[in-house]
């Protein structure tokens, strides 16, 4: 069956990866990676690297970079680098403890079926038939089902943490698909409306996490 969860590196191309790190601003510490970008993807192109999944699986333990390193005169360290920014498009799980505003009965309830993160509810509840049984069952009332499930699928934006997921709900943008339903601007001026505070983010970055945001099936069902 096929990980809705996280977007599908197999249909991530090479090239468009390669785009992002030619336009985006770059943390401290991975700005190398926009060095001699065309040489270098070219030289991972000639290996027959076609998409993010293949990129991964060819850099997937240490002694693989080394040897695939010693192959192709890339750095073992520019590697590493660029399997790290590679893996960071996939969606982590989240503790479910991590978001702020849920009562600590409604976790207790969850964790006694082994739902304890957000990859086990996205799984088990983002349909609503699905989140029906699971309120019979739990006596958790279907409205915090609602909400715990939607801050899951919005956790699965790149860049988006529990916290962020819970200031990006209480704006009114309840789930992925209504997430990339605005433009970067249109959710910086929502957020300053309503909030009445400066944007302590730019649009940069969540241009970034919108870009990525719409490579994930929209697969919750609020």
């Amino acid at each position: 069956m096929k990980d809705q969860y996280s977007i599908d590196l197999v249909n991530y191309s090479l090239a468009k990866f390669k785009k992002n790190l030619e336009s985006r601003d770059m943390i401290p510490s991975r700005i190398t990676l926009k060095n001699d970008l065309d040489e270098r993807f070219k030289i991972l192109e000639s290996h027959n690297i076609t998409n993010l999944k293949e990129l991964v699986d060819v850099l997937g333990s240490k002694e693989k970079i080394d040897g695939f390193s010693q192959a192709v005169e890339l750095s073992a360290e520019y590697l590493t680098l660029l399997k790290r920014e590679a893996k960071s498009y996939l969606s982590n799980p989240v503790r479910l403890d991590k978001f702020p505003g849920i009562p600590k009965e409604v976790l207790e309830k969850l964790d006694v079926l082994g739902i304890k993160n957000t990859r086990k509810l996205f799984n088990q509840a983002r349909k609503k038939e699905e989140r029906v049984l699971l309120s019979e069952r739990t006596e958790i009332p279907i409205e915090r089902l609602n909400e715990l499930v939607g801050l899951s699928d919005l956790s699965r934006a790149y860049g988006v943490g529990p916290v962020f997921a819970r200031m990006i709900y209480d704006l009114g943008i309840t789930s992925i698909k209504s997430f990339i339903d605005v433009s970067a601007d249109e959710f910086v001026r929502i957020y300053e409306e309503q909030t009445q505070k400066k944007a302590d983010f730019g649009t940069n970055e969540i241009e970034f996490s919108l870009i990525l945001a719409k490579e994930l099936d929209i697969a919750v069902d609020l």
